[in-house]
Formats: C-alpha cells, sequence, structure tokens
C-alpha cells in the first residue's frame, strides 16, 4: 500500500510538473534561461569570447539570436566561460529543439544521480519499493530546471561525484569533482568551506585547487585577458542592470523569506542588517557542529574516513542553500541529496528502534523528529500541487526556505545521534 500511495503521488506530482514544463517547451525563448547559455556559446564561436562579460555585447547578440528579448529583457550570460562546454554541442539545433535535447540531456543526468546516491536510499527502497529516480523526477525544482534548460542538475551530479569519491577515500579527487560545479561557485566554495576546510581534508583543498585551475584556464583561453576585468565588473552591476534576475521573493533562502516578510514593515536598509545576522547566525551554528565533530578526531582506515560524509554534505548543503545570497528555484535540487540522507536514517532509526522495543517493551521510539522531517519534505514536494489551487504560491518560492530550515534543524539534531546501524540488510 506504502508503495503504490507514494507512486501515485509522484505520477500526480510529475504531472503537474509536467504540464508547466511543457509550457516552456511551447512558448518561445522569452519564458526560459536556454538562451543565456545560448548567447554565451555564440559569441565565443563567433571570436567575440573577449566581450563576452560586457552587457552591450551580449545584448546585441541575444537581441539577434532571439528578438523577443527586446520585451522581455536581457539574460546575461555570468559563469565562468568554461560552463559553455556543457552547452556546445546543442547549440546548432534550432531554440526548442536544443531545449529538448538539453532536457534529454539532464534526465540522463538525473538516471546517473539517482544511481549514485543509491547507496544512501537503501532503506527507502528496501520500504517503498519505489525506484530513486522516480521520486527525485517528482520534486518540482528538478521539472523546473527541465523546462528552464538550466544547469542545476550537472552541478548536483558532481557534488554527488564529490561525495562518492569521498566515501571511497578519493579525497584529492572529491576536491578535484567539486571545483568542476564552480559555474556557480558562490555555492560550491561555501560547500569546500564546510566539507573540506572545517573538516581538514587538505588533500581535498589541494584537488579543489588543481580544478579550479583546469576551470580557471579553460575560461581564460576561451575569453582572454578580459576576464579578469570585466568579470568582476559585470557581477558587480547585474543587479542594477537586470533586476528581473534578482527578485528576492523568488529564492527559497533567508535572504528570499526574510525580504518579503519584512517588507511590509521594514525598508531596504534595515532588512539588511536582519539578513546579515541571520546569515551569520546559521552559518556559525553549522561551523560550531561541524568543528566539534571534527574535534572527536574521525581517524582513517586503509584511507577511507570513519565520519558520516554523507550527512556532513547534508548539513554542507542545508547551510549553503539557507545562507547562499544568490539561489533560485533551479537551484533548490541540491536539496535532493539531503532530503535522501536524512530520510534514509530516520528510516534506519526507525528500523532500529522497533528491533529494541521487541526486546525491551520500556524502550520508546522518538518519533517526533520524523514527524517533523516529513512535514517538512512533504512541504517542498507539495509545493507545486498546492500551487494549482494557489497559483500566488509559485511566485513566491521564498516560503520554501522554512521547510529547509526544518531540515536544516534535523540535520542538526542528527549530530547529537549515534550514527544508526547497517540498515542494509
Amino acid at each position: 500500500m506504502l508503495r503504490w500511495g507514494l507512486v501515485l503521488f509522484c505520477l500526480i506530482s510529475i504531472g503537474v510538473s509536467g504540464r508547466q514544463t511543457l509550457w516552456y517547451f511551447s512558448h518561445g525563448p522569452s519564458v526560459t534561461d536556454l538562451r543565456i547559455f545560448m548567447t554565451g556559446v555564440d559569441m565565443v564561436r563567433s571570436g567575440h569570447g573577449k566581450q563576452l562579460y560586457q552587457f552591450d555585447a551580449q545584448e546585441k547578440t541575444q537581441l539577434s539570436l532571439y528578438p523577443e528579448t527586446r520585451t522581455s529583457g536581457l539574460l546575461p550570460f555570468n559563469h565562468l566561460a568554461y560552463e559553455l562546454l556543457f552547452y556546445w554541442p546543442v547549440s546548432g539545433l534550432s531554440y526548442r529543439m536544443a531545449l529538448v535535447a538539453w532536457a534529454l540531456a539532464n534526465l540522463g543526468f538525473l538516471f546517473l544521480i539517482a544511481w549514485l546516491l543509491a547507496p544512501y536510499g537503501r532503506s527507502l527502497n528496501l520500504m517503498t519499493g519505489t525506484p530513486l529516480v522516480f521520486c527525485l523526477l517528482a520534486f518540482y525544482p528538478v521539472m523546473f530546471a527541465l523546462g528552464e534548460g538550466q544547469d542545476s542538475l550537472v552541478f548536483l551530479l558532481f557534488v554527488v561525484l564529490s561525495l562518492r569519491s569521498l566515501d571511497c577515500g578519493w579525497i584529492f579527487l572529491a576536491g578535484f569533482v567539486l571545483a568542476l560545479a564552480c559555474f556557480k561557485f558562490h555555492l560550491a566554495l561555501m560547500i569546500l568551506f564546510f566539507v573540506f576546510l572545517l573538516g581538514g581534508k587538505w588533500r581535498g583543498l589541494a584537488g579543489f585547487a588543481a580544478g579550479g585551475a583546469v576551470v580557471g584556464g579553460i575560461s581564460l583561453a576561451l575569453v582572454g585577458p578580459a576576464i579578469f576585468h570585466d568579470y568582476p565588473a559585470m557581477l558587480r552591476r547585474q543587479e542594477v542592470m537586470t533586476p528581473w534576475g534578482f527578485i528576492p521573493w523568488y529564492m527559497p533562502n533567508l535572504r528570499g523569506f526574510l525580504q518579503w516578510t519584512l517588507a511590509r514593515w521594514l525598508d531596504v536598509g534595515l532588512i539588511l542588517p536582519v539578513l546579515f545576522m541571520s546569515s551569520a547566525a546559521v552559518g556559525v551554528v553549522a561551523t560550531w557542529f561541524l568543528l566539534r565533530k571534527s574535534a572527536h578526531g574521525d581517524k582513517t582506515v586503509r584511507g577511507k574516513t570513519n565520519a558520516d560524509e554523507s550527512l556532513v554534505y547534508a548539513l554542507a548543503i542545508l547551510t549553503t542553500i539557507l545562507i547562499s545570497y544568490h539561489l533560485h528555484m533551479q537551484d533548490l535540487t541540491l536539496a535532493l541529496l539531503p532530503m535522501l540522507v536524512l530520510v534514509d536514517r530516520a528510516l534506519c532509526e526507525w528500523r532500529e528502534g522497533n528491533t529494541r522495543r521487541r526486546l525491551d517493551q520500556r524502550i520508546q521510539n522518538p518519533a517526533v523528529w520524523t514527524v517533523v522531517l516529513a512535514a517538512a519534505i512533504a512541504a517542498l514536494y507539495l509545493y507545486r500541487i498546492a500551487g494549482e489551487a494557489f497559483p500566488i504560491l509559485v511566485m513566491r518560492g521564498c516560503l520554501l526556505a522554512v521547510p529547509v530550515f526544518v531540515l536544516w534543524v534535523v540535520a542538526l539534531r542528527c549530530w547529537r545521534t549515534t550514527p544508526p546501524p547497517d540498515c542494509d540488510a
């Protein structure tokens, strides 16, 4: 019954989100983000890479490719140039064919992510018998990324590969792979800080530096020395030049939630200190928990760490999501990893509790945290379905910062408990 109930829910969620994805496919370039990357590829391929990070040059190119930009506004490419290599294979197709081809490629990435995450979802699979990829596809930010032509699943793939490398004891490779996600460097650097720097994983930091050199070298080759001046200048000016890309209440993080919640009482100048202090508090608490865990001395055995690295990544990712300055709905695909890790841990504890109660009836199962975790995940998954009845919710992605914060609290709670036993059996 549980399995079929979960399958039915996933089908409903995929159907609701899929309808929005099809809407993106059936409309023009002005409604998706694919034109961002196609603009960058066209500029580099046509020999204008030196002007890649200039607003006027990007606007000229984007207008020539997609005249709709004149009314919808410029969406500039603002990532490191090496990312354009991911989109290069589909750039020769028509816009609609390129969007479909990129979505199919991302579906392939999603199947790979599900396969890589399988060891962290054994209890879920044992209890429900539902393919993990089915649960991942039912998550609205995944479908949103598919429809928008975004790069979030590529980012998630690199993060998952980094986790798997670390679990295998390949610490240098874990850092190197994470560096490949630096097309969203503000997220990759925060994950680096919480996972590798606080954990004292120096080989991982060396790997990140090596990967960063590769990423930077490719970007330099594509753009030239102008990248050193133009790229920082673009990042400083973009929120003023294209404010429609920085609307806070679209962002499922602390910035979005606090700016939307406090806007009716405070002006922006007073909200910013509140936002800074709140983000600092979340970051400091996460840092304290991670340092406290490291202080217990997670020794290595045959090159592998004894620490629960999946839980480290879960806490690092949730903290990164909450305190990031710029985060959109598609970036919330990152939450899939911590959700899976926390659910698997909760199921392990639940099964262990049942076994103990059979031996000693005095032992009670701590169900409160399981209910809290389930409520947070349900809120994240039901968000788009609820948007069918209340369309305004679709424009208030900032509300999802609340269940993400609850997941963060649950992750902190997990640090205080003894790691659950091996639940593979």
